[in-house]
């Protein structure tokens, strides 16, 4: 198999107009790289084949069904050739050569034991957005229930799982974005790639634990810098995005029972159902009382 040197993988999942505003990105701004884009399908349904299927260059997959986010990253790293796989959300926007400076510092054999790396996420009017986070933790939970109001700055540092980039310099950090994750191709590998237990959110969360694990660390580049529009495929009306939260909280335990044990798990489990209980009483607001049933069913 002939080798390049990156293999950006998209999934696409009813957002091929976003896709194609990111091949057009980052075939814009890749040079002097070797490199191929793999686009794969998650049972979109709509015309989504027609519209990516025959473009030049690309490694097409569709998905007779949605596997999730994790799943369908794997099956793109299945077919990709690259020493570095790029993941990249369908909405996001390349304003750099952001694979080239990813490459030569993983290149770079002082940084051998980094085995992710990222850059630092903006939405279209440049304001930063999540970039990276903290392992998610009882702690932090804790937290969450409105302690964070009180000590915001160490909160964010230490315990948010979601953190907007402050400052120029390079970082140590738990997790990059799976917005746009730069990993090393044997470690993905050894790894086994993203758990597929997770359908939607915290499979990069996890991917990261289990590479630190491993003895591999993530790191935020913040000279790169990428546009992320957030959120295509799901958007918000109303004060709760239910569809949003019934993956997010599901995945958030799964992360606590995988890494915490059981027990942790339930804790954090009636943790957050308390908080949506309180909210409801609070706010007169039938979205908490959903929300409540969502995570007791989780």
């Amino acid at each position: 198999m002939e080798r390049v040197s990156v293999s950006f993988i998209i999934v696409n999942f009813r957002t091929a107009d976003l896709v194609l505003r990111c091949i057009q990105s980052i075939r814009k701004h890749t040079k002097e790289l070797s490199y191929e884009v793999v686009v794969v399908d998650n049972a979109s349904g709509d015309d989504s084949a027609e519209k990516l299927g025959d473009l030049p260059g690309i490694t097409f997959i569709a998905n007779p069904n949605n596997v999730g986010f994790g799943g369908a990253n794997n099956q793109g790293a299945k077919f990709a050739r690259g020493r570095y796989f790029f993941f990249l959300n369908p909405d996001t926007l390349l304003l750099t050569d952001a694979a080239r400076y990813f490459t030569d510092f993983m290149n770079d054999s002082a940084n051998i034991g980094v085995g992710c790396c990222g850059g630092d996420l903006l939405d279209e009017a440049m304001e930063r957005q999540v970039s990276y986070g903290n392992f998610p933790s009882l702690r932090g939970v804790i937290f969450e229930l409105g302690l964070h109001r009180f000590f915001r700055r160490n909160f964010e540092k230490q315990l948010s799982i979601g953190v907007k980039n402050e400052g120029g310099e390079m970082k140590v950090v738990d997790y990059i974005s799976g917005a746009d994750m730069f990993v090393r191709r044997e470690v993905f590998k050894q790894l086994g790639g993203f758990d597929e237990d997770f359908f939607l959110y915290f499979e990069e969360t996890e991917f990261a634990y289990r590479m630190k694990e491993a003895g591999y660390y993530s790191v935020l580049l913040p000279e790169v810098q990428i546009i992320h529009l957030e959120g295509g495929s799901h958007q918000i009306t109303g004060r709760i995005n239910l569809g949003k939260s019934k993956y997010f909280e599901s995945s958030r335990l799964k992360f606590f029972k995988k890494t915490k044990g059981s027990a942790t798990a339930m804790l954090v489990k009636t943790l957050l159902a308390s908080q949506a209980i309180g909210r409801a009483c609070l706010h007169w607001d039938s979205h908490y009382l959903k929300l409540f049933r969502i995570i007791v069913r989780s």
